[in-house]
């Protein structure tokens, strides 16, 4: 039998040998291939969540405190960012209401911000 190699593996180079549809020479290669695409594909959303995640824990926190107001200068302070946001809305008096999660929050006049759980809201809200 006659083994004479037209495929190369997808992760090394080297050849392949065995069944028609196999792509890689091991199942090391194969699980590096799959992993270093995996890495790739996330690197661009990482940052993303991280900011998302550090915003919704500083607001978490203002929330189980049980502040409802804190200064715009003083969330900056703690490291928070006013754009990686999971939700927004417009109210009828044009206040524009962002959300993370289930916590939500608008600016004031004031610079003041209120924060909400956006279970804790009344029914008529």
């Amino acid at each position: 039998m006659n083994r004479k190699a037209s495929r190369f593996c997808l992760n090394c180079g080297l050849p392949v040998f065995g069944r028609a549809d196999k792509k890689y020479c091991d199942d090391h290669c194969r699980n590096d291939f799959h992993n270093s695409q995996a890495v790739t594909n996330s690197r661009l959303t990482r940052s993303a969540h991280k900011n998302l995640r550090r915003n919704y824990e500083i607001l978490s926190g203002v929330v189980e405190a049980g502040i409802c107001e804190i200064a715009k200068d003083e969330l900056l302070v703690y490291g928070f960012t006013t754009k990686p946001i999971t939700e927004m809305e417009l109210r009828e008096d044009g206040t524009m209401i962002y959300g993370i999660y289930d916590i939500h929050y608008f600016e004031k006049a004031n610079r003041m911000i209120e924060v909400y759980r956006k279970s804790d809201l009344p029914q008529y809200w």
